[in-house]
């Protein structure tokens, strides 16, 4: 009976920097192959089943070091910044009694995870629910979309990597049942920002196709370049950037000011010829856009 819940519960994240708002991934975990892969149950789904008194945190098979692709690549994020992740439900909705997700990180660089016993001692980004209806697009289908939002801890350094780890305590097994997908996030101090938006207004939109797991296209590739520093910026007023990628149907799309009609053209004007009395100063020189300095 052990063994059926744990084939039955298989989830793992699909995309570790998601926006819900273009229906995108920004940026993956370690080793992603992605849901046209048939295989990816049987690669990338790691379970700790029984309460194990040791065990890798990270599957030995696809997330043991830092392997990512231009197809599936590694996010970028900055300190404070509010990210969205996403998973699939797989038949686990529990409105009554949610299970629950730990986002686990260290604060320190150098060091990423290594034993399942370090979900009690690492420090904790985020916790979310795994599956109601308040973080799934269509909780009657038990394989759609759910997400949830956590905070980018403010207090790590710009020009470094991070580790993370999503921890779900789904627990069907009373001896105790745990799945974990590890990701790592470059932090910089500027990165494409998703416009805070209520879950709720988000859930209403159609559920999202499988393109966002497909691999990063050059239209989202486009939408990563749009970069902010947030400082003391809320993030509720960041401009949301479509960015014409292939989504759901339904999906809102940022409009586009339409590009103005050229003037009409007028007969040329002989231009006049300064005298030889006449200084003429030189052209300021063009100015440079600076980055905007990080606020604390």
């Amino acid at each position: 009976m052990g063994s059926a819940a744990t084939v039955l519960a298989h989830s793992w994240v699909d995309c570790a920097k998601y926006d819900p708002v273009n229906q995108v991934c920004l940026g993956y975990s370690r080793g992603y192959p992605g849901r046209v892969n048939p295989d990816i149950n049987l690669l990338y789904s790691y379970v700790f089943s029984g309460s194990p008194a040791t065990q890798a945190m990270c599957n030995p098979k696809t997330q043991s070091a830092m392997n990512y692709s231009p197809l599936f690549p590694i996010a970028t994020v900055q300190p404070g910044e509010t990210v969205y992740t996403s998973w699939e439900q797989n038949g686990h909705l529990n409105n009554a009694h949610p299970t629950k997700i730990d986002i686990l990180y260290y604060p320190d660089a150098n060091k990423q995870f290594a034993d399942v016993t370090e979900r009690s001692t690492a420090m904790v980004a985020g916790t979310m629910d795994f599956a109601t209806n308040s973080t799934c697009y269509r909780p009657e289908d038990s394989n759609t979309v759910c997400f949830g939002s956590w905070t980018v801890p403010k207090d790590l350094v710009p020009g470094n990597t991070y580790h993370f780890a999503w921890f779900w305590y789904f627990n069907q097994n009373p001896a105790g049942e745990w799945y974990s997908t590890c990701f790592d996030f470059k932090v910089e101090e500027a990165s494409y920002v998703v416009k805070t938006t209520p879950m709720n207004v988000l859930l209403a939109m159609d559920a999202p196709t499988n393109v966002y797991a497909q691999g990063m296209s050059d239209a989202v590739q486009k939408q990563m370049a749009q970069v902010t520093t947030l400082g003391k910026e809320s993030q509720d007023a960041v401009t949301s950037y479509s960015s014409q990628a292939p989504v759901a149907s339904g999906t809102p799309v940022v409009s586009q000011s339409p590009t103005p009609e050229p003037p009409a053209s007028s007969p040329p004007v002989e231009p006049a010829q300064p005298s030889s009395s006449t200084t003429v100063a030189p052209s300021p020189a063009p100015q440079k856009c600076r980055p905007r300095p990080v606020l604390v």
